[in-house]
């Protein structure tokens, strides 16, 4: 038995490379071949170092992805393609029986009937080389199609209600609810007992427009005037590309007059994120509509009250009095939050097992065989298998 692995790129190391990471092993433990399609050659040193183990004994043979090829259905028991937000991928032969996509949020199909041009490059990337400008002209016709039979035609797995319900909206497709794989215990240990935190609120995002960091800002300005906290810090990644961005947030800083209020780190070392984490009382994650939130699982395994907007999947997990609609209500929220009692902490800790890696391989394990019997004399002697992070997702999504 073999299965096929589809996704972009797994050096991007992030949360959706995590989820790719973990059902390979997921399938490999339950002793069925698997083989990668991807653009981009993986760099297992680097994978090893981000999740802290590797995958390459895992994969028999690494294809270079072309997202309109065709392949003999008899080549694969099984194709997986856990890019299905970004990435489509179809032929002709799949069925739920068959194929699995699993979608954070259909983000694609508007993204293709756009044409947004940074989506397009993508695109371009995974095309068949010397197209003729026949088939160039009819190429985002055909990838629209192919994703949204891929829809269609698949085992469709997302990571929340809210996303499911984008899904079924958006294909008329029924989703299974199959949130993604979070290291929680390497948080809960490393942070949880800290008995050094103090009235700092912690913000974890990849400095890019799309993540709304200025929303934290707004909120922080309302904060300084209500006297509520002591700072507020900004830590992500950067790219080179990020630049700008980085400078218009700095800017808006400087425009509230809120240089010693809100600081941002960039690019930090992951004892340096814990040491933050250790410290905080309040997460705030400033993006509404965010899909799951895996920085907020991670927040909240530290012992660190998570505080959201009132639209999105992280309402799924965080307790109702501390969402908010507006800046006003997230003042109270994030004063709400800071005088909660540690009892509080270790319960939101305590909540976030459900979303260990352990129980994502397990729960994607039983779907192949309840939902796609495939795999039934393989299940009850899978090892146990869980993966240790050395890197954060936040810091790269």
């Amino acid at each position: 038995m073999i299965a096929n692995i589809v996704h972009i790129s797994l050096n991007a190391r992030g949360g959706g490379e995590r989820l790719a990471v973990a059902t390979i092993k997921a399938i490999s433990t339950m002793g069925i071949d698997v083989e990668l399609s991807t653009v981009e050659k993986p760099d297992m040193p680097l994978i090893h170092d981000a999740y802290g183990t590797s995958v390459s004994e895992d994969i028999k043979k690494v294809r270079t992805l072309n997202i309109l090829q065709k392949y003999s259905p008899r080549n694969y028991n099984l194709t997986v393609n856990t890019h299905g937000d970004m990435l489509p991928f179809y032929d002709k032969d799949f069925t739920k029986k068959n194929a699995i996509t699993y979608c954070h949020y259909p983000i694609a199909r508007y993204l293709i009937d756009c044409g947004d041009p940074d989506y397009s490059a993508v695109l371009q990337n995974m095309c068949p080389l010397g197209m003729t400008p026949a088939f160039r002209n009819g190429y985002h016709d055909a990838v629209r199609s192919a994703y949204i039979k891929m829809m269609l035609n698949s085992t469709v797995l997302t990571n929340s209600e809210f996303s499911r319900k984008a899904i079924f909206k958006t294909f008329g497709v029924d989703s299974t609810i199959l949130p993604p794989p979070v290291d929680v215990d390497i948080f809960h240990n490393a942070c949880l007992a800290s008995n050094i935190r103090d009235d700092s609120i912690l913000v974890i995002s990849r400095f890019h427009p799309s993540k709304k960091i200025e929303n934290a800002i707004h909120l922080a300005k309302l904060l300084r005037q209500n006297e509520v906290g002591v700072c507020m810090n900004i830590v992500g990644n950067m790219l080179p590309d990020g630049i700008g961005y980085f400078n218009y947030l700095n800017d808006l800083v400087r425009h509230y007059g809120l240089e010693d209020f809100v600081r941002f780190e960039i690019n930090v070392r992951f004892d340096r994120l814990l040491s933050l984490m250790r410290r905080s009382k309040v997460y705030v994650h400033p993006l509404p509509g965010e899909p799951f939130g895996i920085s907020t699982v991670e927040a909240m395994s530290a012992g660190i009250i998570p505080v959201v907007p009132d639209i999105g999947g992280h309402t799924e997990f965080v307790p109702a009095r501390y969402h908010f609609h507006t800046y006003g209500e997230g003042v109270q929220a994030v004063a709400a939050a800071l005088a909660a009692p540690a009892s509080e902490r270790i319960k939101l800790s305590q909540s976030t097992q459900k979303y260990s890696v352990t129980n994502y391989i397990k729960k994607f394990q039983q779907i192949l065989v309840e939902v796609m019997d495939i795999g039934r004399k393989h299940l009850e002697s899978t090892p146990v298998i869980s993966l240790s992070k050395r890197q954060p997702e936040s810091m790269t999504t």
